[in-house]
């Protein structure tokens, strides 16, 4: 006789990605407290009378319970856990690259319990705040401390002297920035700003996203994040937009595109 395997304890989870499995079944990708990233399978949870079928909800947390022993574990209980609000324009934009991250950046299995803890306080503090830029810059910054990669946003690495707002560096994605030697160019301005988490102008928080995507995408080797490409493409959009007033309609098809891309970014 086989020996059934052990459901797991309780613990708090977000649903990165899912996708079919079959005809009624999905793969689901979570984001755990206590195991780290995951993939479960989820029976039955395209079916209209599943009790799974509620709380798979991307960008909610849920209490999830599996089961098995094999890469790919057996999900046998989910229940939406109420408290984070509903996230709806760029701030559903940033919450899908956060996932596309996780998803590309994290091994399967290698719990980090901190910055789960990280994710789900920025999911909140997307919901009720504007300043998008900064609160997506201080995630990434905790995602490459989380990997091994955290960055120098201090000092000149090779000779010890404080960062020079005025200064043009180089950053080498494995050693950090100095005045001489290879890598991105990027101001200090830019480099203080990422680590006070405050940025005095647009202009200054564009080159530190800029120069923060050029980091992780050394890390992802080369892999393509297509959510950060389309919130590109519509913040360029938007911009075109607003410097046409009388387009109204155009706007608001952007407005709508924006609301729907969680499909798309997935």
């Amino acid at each position: 006789m086989a020996v059934q395997a052990k459901k797991s304890a309780p613990q708090r989870a977000f649903v990165l990605h899912s996708y079919a499995y079959k005809e009624s079944s999905l793969i689901v990708d979570l984001f755990t407290v206590e195991n780290g990233r995951m993939a479960v399978i989820a029976k039955g949870a395209k079916r209209p009378a599943s009790n799974l079928r509620g709380a798979l909800l991307s960008l909610q947390p849920i209490e999830a319970i599996f089961s098995g022993r094999g890469e790919v574990k057996t999900l046998t209980q989910a229940q939406w856990l109420p408290g984070q609000p509903w996230l709806t324009g760029q701030a559903l934009m940033c919450g899908m690259y956060l996932n596309e991250l996780l998803i590309k950046l994290l091994p399967r299995e290698d719990p980090h319990p901190q910055l789960f803890e990280t994710y789900a306080a920025t999911l909140l503090t997307l919901a009720a705040s504007e300043e998008h830029s900064a609160i997506l810059r201080e995630f990434e910054i905790s995602l490459l401390i989380e990997m091994g990669y955290a960055l120098e946003l201090a000092h000149d690495v090779r000779t010890g002297e404080a960062l020079l707002p005025d200064t043009l560096y180089r950053y080498d994605p494995l050693a950090g920035p100095s005045a001489q030697g290879g890598g991105s160019l990027v101001s200090g301005n830019a480099l203080l700003s990422l680590g006070r988490g405050r940025f005095e102008s647009n202009a200054i928080a564009a080159e530190a996203r800029d120069f923060v995507r050029t980091i992780i995408n050394f890390h992802l080797e080369r892999r393509t994040m297509r959510s950060s490409n389309v919130m590109y493409d519509l913040h360029q959009l938007s911009e075109r937009l607003e410097a046409t007033p009388a387009r109204t309609s155009a706007k608001a098809r952007a407005a709508k595109l924006t609301l729907t891309m969680d499909d798309t970014a997935a």
